[in-house]
């Protein structure tokens, strides 16, 4: 979608329609590439991942919950949600969410993460996964109930899950809506909060595959991170081959595969055919591992290191990937030294000590 902004409802709900995709694709890469790994061990790896990621995620609910000045409840707890997935179930009729505070019954019907899980062979397997593992780590942490069943969970017919706070009145029931959307800046700081959490469950899952396979896990990290990196330029390469478009610098920056808001905060740059050349001052990646701690931030650098060469060599196999400055190294920001010799013009900006090679 490229750097153009579109800073009301649609473009808030497009943005979160992408990152519900990314959480799928690092749900993919990240939390079923170990299980494929290691298998059993593997496996167990991630549940442990997931339910610390779950119990993570409960925190940020709390604090939501706090800040609006409400009592922690069932109802309460969806519409404090910290991501985009419940929030459109409602707003684009994808689902439903009912009840009162003592329990709420939310219905999934569709999801774009649900809709990008369908197209992986193993995708079933991943949805089932993630639930098992990362709903009742929010629920413990809240000290609520939570009830689903895996099995029923086939990404094609409604699933139903049932939140549960035992202490809390009856009330009557009803439909619950957070209408979050309809409050831009608060919308757009969920969407924030979303791309965060998409950090936060590459931090995850790869902090227990490295603490639990040492060097294997670290080299399969590696391999993963590059998975994503080139399922993205794949499809992208893709889309804009079929669009007719010229593969270049401009052409994919200016059809990345990104968000229609600022979820990435930028400095001016270049961009041409040949060069981008811009700063990022706030990534919400860095942002989410820079508060998890130095083990997140150092895992985080492998994705960099990992993702970038791998992503834009993908997409065209001459393009050259360089950093002057990256957040997972404790630089302020993050920034991008792309460029294509072939299509670079005279008095295009090059790297300062420029090589000629990757990072």
């Amino acid at each position: 979608m490229g750097f153009d902004e579109r800073i009301d409802r649609q473009g808030v709900i497009g943005s979160c329609n992408d990152l519900l995709r990314f959480q799928a694709m690092f749900a993919r890469h990240f939390m079923h590439g170990p299980v494929l790994r290691f298998g059993q061990e593997g496996e167990a790896a991630i549940r442990t991942a997931l339910d610390r990621y779950g119990a993570y995620r409960g925190g940020l609910i709390r604090a939501n919950i706090k800040k609006k000045r409400a009592k922690l409840n069932a109802q309460t707890l969806v519409e404090n949600w910290d991501m985009a997935d419940l929030h459109l179930l409602t707003e684009t009729g994808a689902g439903e969410i009912s009840g009162t505070p003592g329990e709420v019954r939310v219905i999934y019907r569709d999801s774009p993460d649900w809709a990008r899980w369908r197209e992986y062979d193993d995708g079933v397997a991943m949805a089932r996964l993630y639930y098992r593992g990362v709903l009742p780590g929010i629920a413990r942490a809240l000290g609520l109930e939570v009830k689903l069943d895996v099995k029923k969970l086939d990404l094609k017919k409604p699933f139903e899950v049932r939140w549960t706070a035992p202490d809390a009145a009856a009330g009557k029931p009803g439909p619950i809506r957070s209408a979050i959307f309809e409050r831009t800046e608060e919308a757009i700081g969920m969407a924030r909060r979303t791309s965060m959490n998409n950090g936060a469950l590459y931090f995850f899952c790869a902090d227990e595959e490295t603490r639990r396979f040492d060097m294997l896990g670290e080299a399969a990290l590696r391999e993963h991170v590059q998975g994503l990196a080139i399922e993205r330029a794949d499809r992208q390469k893709a889309a804009h081959t079929a669009a007719g478009w010229d593969l270049n610098v401009k052409t994919l920056m200016d059809h990345w595969d990104g968000q229609l808001i600022s979820i990435w905060q930028f400095d001016p740059g270049v961009l041409t055919e040949g060069t981008w050349h811009q700063d990022c001052s706030w990534c919400p990646y860095a942002a989410a591992w820079q508060g998890l701690g130095k083990r997140a931030l150092d895992l985080g650098y492998i994705y960099d290191y990992e993702l970038h060469p791998t992503y834009y060599k993908r997409y065209h196999p001459d393009m050259i990937v360089q950093f002057e400055e990256i957040k997972t190294r404790g630089d302020h920001k993050c920034k991008f030294r792309i460029s294509l010799p072939e299509r670079q013009q005279k008095g295009e900006p090059e790297f300062p000590g420029y090589t000629g090679k990757d990072v």
